[in-house]
């Protein structure tokens, strides 16, 4: 969600994958009193379900560990199929988070395409990808490997925001995104209070804080130029505790593209021994 102003016949794998965008380091390392929380988003296009996403986050004082999995609709199969799945691990310090991996594995249409990136303390970034894109390179904006110092991937990116709504710090902010391929700042607004009634196909219900997100393109993206129309709409994702005490996650957002009107529900929340679970699920 970080990352929704590509071209149009591929909202739907970036609307996914930005989300996803959700460490063998810490794999085998319990935290001190984590904080383990499980989600599931599901994502309607037309009606229609498109797909859906798992996520998991552990933190504690001191680190954190995001895993994220989504994949599409079986429905949509005619059309494309894609399939993705993340992680990121970092560490917690004055309140600042340092990311200190990135792994990401996508299929698109049977196309596999793997990023791993490693943060140095000095705040540069190592890359390797599986494959190059196979596009000339002057089909893509300059990327200046300067501006990816001290950028964060996308996974941590949506934790950090998330962290300032549970202090109270709202969501203006301008954080730095380096994906592996693209790097780009993301410009938070925060928004009037909105209030949701209960749904058969989410778990929340009353009042969330809203995030306008817009897009600054630094390096990376195709030179089309569909690819730099701007949005006729606000994207605003919206974001609450399902419950009382609970971790603030995205609950909810809308979007209406070419193909339909697109809308994201948390349809599964855990956090410790509680469950929530939307009607549509059970």
């Amino acid at each position: 969600m970080l990352a929704l102003q590509g071209k149009h016949k591929t909202l739907s794998r970036g609307f996914l994958a930005g989300i996803v965008l959700v460490c063998s380091a810490y794999a085998g390392q319990a935290m001190a009193n984590e904080k383990t929380t499980e989600l599931h988003h599901s994502v309607y296009l037309g009606g229609l379900l498109l797909g859906g996403i798992e996520t998991r986050i552990e933190q504690d004082q001191n680190h954190y560990k995001i895993e994220s999995a989504a994949d599409t609709s079986k429905v949509f199969d005619w059309a494309f199929n894609w399939a993705a799945e993340g992680m990121s691990v970092g560490a917690i310090g004055l309140d600042k988070f340092f990311p200190r991996q990135h792994e990401y594995r996508s299929v698109w249409n049977r196309k596999v395409r793997t990023v791993n990136m490693e943060y140095g303390k000095s705040g540069a970034i190592t890359v390797e990808k599986s494959i190059e894109r196979d596009d000339a390179a002057d089909k893509f904006t300059p990327l200046d490997p300067k501006s990816l110092r001290n950028s964060f991937d996308p996974m941590t990116a949506i934790l950090m925001i998330t962290n300032r709504l549970e202090e109270g710090k709202g969501c203006n902010a301008e954080l730095p995104i380096f994906d592996g391929q693209r790097r780009y700042d993301v410009q938070l607004t925060e928004k009037k209070e909105r209030t949701f009634k209960p749904s058969r196909y989410s778990v929340f219900e009353g009042a969330a804080h809203g995030c306008k997100i817009d897009v600054v393109k630094k390096g990376g993206f195709r030179l089309e130029s569909n690819n730099n129309r701007k949005f006729d709409q606000e994207v605003v994702v919206w974001a609450a505790a399902p419950v009382a005490g609970g971790r603030i996650v995205p609950v909810r957002m809308q979007l209406d593209t070419e193909f339909g009107r697109m809308e994201l529900h948390l349809d599964r929340y855990s956090e410790g021994p509680l469950r929530l679970v939307s009607r549509n699920l059970q």
